[in-house]
């Protein structure tokens, strides 16, 4: 991309892991200056950035990254695929409050804070949605309960009880990212070139999803259109049933295009035994961005189709 170079240091809190790293790697190419605030004290970062020990929770040292920073994104937060027990709970929730606290905190002394804050966010504040209801969009209210809804709220709410002046405050509200090494899509792929790619329990759920280079063009079209801020949902724009999924992958991968379909009770007992959260599949999320259509985003994978060709390499 081009036309960045009045912006020239980005602070990624929380930037060591999958999607940290995809926005890295896009800064560093157009000459940015990439900061990553880590607790891990071994991150996978890429060559070009530096590394800043942060506790996620407590001020230190790192508040000085901030200072006459562009761009701040966080998105610090404990993985929500795993079982979710007391501890886990805790933990997600705690991990994404105190983070958000934490660098909203750190504005209080800055004399020159960032013109961009961007915040991790998830689709789940909306609920879930079945059958041919219409899609969720950032003004549809917000009303879902259950845990990760529930979290998510609390979330955005932590992020947005301060505005700053002269700061554009922005929440990403991601959907399902599909990645070419990281993330889900990689082992729904083998499940499908192993013959095991078909619905997952029902295969009535929505999927609303998004492709890994449309998650960074977002991102970098949200912090140069200037006018921009609020909640965005990043989705792309066609929502598809998970038997649909299923199925396009199946046509990319499978041998004849077969596959064994997972009932629930599978789905399940599967995710209990790798520790993985069975919410993530069976759950219906249908969700779209409005705004970003309202803004003029032009996806680069606004279809399934195309965006699953794209990652297997076909």
């Amino acid at each position: 991309m081009s036309g960045h170079s009045n912006i020239r240091k980005v602070v990624i809190a929380g930037g060591s892991g999958y999607l940290g790293n995809l926005l890295a790697h896009s800064f560093l190419e157009d000459g940015w200056k990439v900061v990553i605030l880590s607790r891990s004290s071994q991150p996978s970062v890429l060559p070009g950035s530096r590394v800043v020990r942060w506790s996620g929770s407590k001020s230190g040292a790192w508040e000085s990254e901030l200072s006459n920073c562009n761009v701040l994104i966080n998105l610090s937060g404990r993985s929500v695929d795993c079982r979710y027990g007391k501890k886990n709970r805790k933990d997600i929730l705690d991990s994404r409050i105190s983070s958000t606290r934490a660098l909203s905190k750190a504005f209080e002394s800055l004399a020159s804070p960032p013109k961009v804050w961007i915040n991790a966010s998830s689709m789940a504040l909306y609920g879930q949605r079945w059958g041919q209801e219409d899609a969720f969009v950032e003004d549809s209210p917000i009303s879902g309960k259950g845990f990760l809804e529930e979290v998510t709220q609390a979330w955005e709410d932590a992020f947005f009880e301060k505005k700053w002046p002269n700061v554009r405050q922005i929440s990403l509200r991601i959907s399902f990212v599909l990645g070419k090494k990281s993330g889900a899509f990689p082992l729904l792929a083998k499940f499908a070139k192993l013959g095991l790619g078909g619905a997952q329990g029902s295969g009535k759920q929505w999927m609303s999803w998004l492709h890994e280079d449309d998650f960074v063009s977002i991102v970098r079209f949200l912090i140069e259109q200037q006018k921009l801020s609020g909640p965005f949902n990043l989705a792309a724009p066609q929502p598809v049933l998970n038997e649909e999924f299923m199925k396009c992958l199946r046509q990319q991968l499978a041998p004849m295009g077969l596959g064994l379909p997972a009932p629930a009770w599978g789905v399940k007992l599967g995710c209990f035994v790798i520790g993985s959260a069975w919410e993530l599949a069976l759950q219906s999320r249908k969700v779209r961005s409005q705004k970003l259509d309202d803004n003029g985003y032009s996806f680069r994978f606004p279809t399934l189709q195309s965006a699953i060709a794209d990652l297997v390499g076909s």
